[in-house]
């Protein structure tokens, strides 16, 4: 298994590079064979040529031919563009805390859909760094497929020369193909608004793909 989510994630990688690609997922057999690849794209070009493209990107970084009939195309309209609306924006960060308690609302909005996420938690520094990325995936769990499972692996602020920085990791299981992804955010205000944010930029390049249809 830790063999095959390897070969998946460097094929998704490849793919990911084409021109007009926004997210790729990828399937196999269980004889470890290339089942499908599913591509989500951008209109404007051709299906065929977006097909040619990933056959010669495949073959030439991991030198695996594949067949061009296992490869389907799913493409956004002009007014579906993954860069204006298709990808979860923060509205709102909402703090409570007492001696005891502390909980984090997050509120997200995904063009025309709403979508609020809480997490609570004891109030310690550290504990709401956590607190901000399990409210943000609490939200983004309420758009995600039901085969869909994220979970926060480690949150932390690092110290650069010039910028504090927020940093995510997260660990993503879609149909039992586990892999990890990590985002950042600049410190520039709140230390868990930018976590929040860190989470968002870890989900967002495969965020189309993991939509409840």
């Amino acid at each position: 298994m830790p063999d095959e989510l390897a070969r998946a994630r460097e094929l998704e990688s490849t793919v990911e590079k084409v021109k007009d690609v926004i997210a790729c997922r990828v399937v196999f057999s269980d004889e470890g064979e290339i089942e499908e690849i599913h591509v989500l794209a951008r209109s404007g070009r051709s299906p065929r040529y977006i097909v040619r493209d990933i056959e010669s990107a495949i073959l030439a970084a991991c030198g695996v031919t594949v067949d061009r009939r296992k490869i389907s195309i799913a493409q956004l309209g002009q007014e579906d563009d993954v860069q204006d609306k298709g990808r979860p924006v923060l509205t709102r960060v909402s703090l409570t805390s007492s001696q005891d308690e502390a909980e984090m609302m997050v509120d997200l909005s995904v063009g025309k859909t709403l979508v609020s996420g809480n997490a609570k938690g004891i109030p310690t520094p550290n504990r709401w760094l956590k607190l901000a990325a399990e409210a943000t995936l609490d939200a983004l769990s309420k758009l995600l497929s039901p085969r869909v499972k994220i979970t926060l692996h480690d949150v932390t602020v690092a110290q650069s020369k010039s910028a504090r920085i927020a940093l995510v990791t997260l660990t993503l299981v879609d149909n039992g193909q586990q892999v990890m992804l990590s985002g950042s955010c600049p410190v520039t205000y709140d230390e868990r608004e930018s976590v929040v944010r860190a989470t968002l930029d870890a989900i967002n390049r495969k965020f189309p793909m993991l939509l409840d249809k």
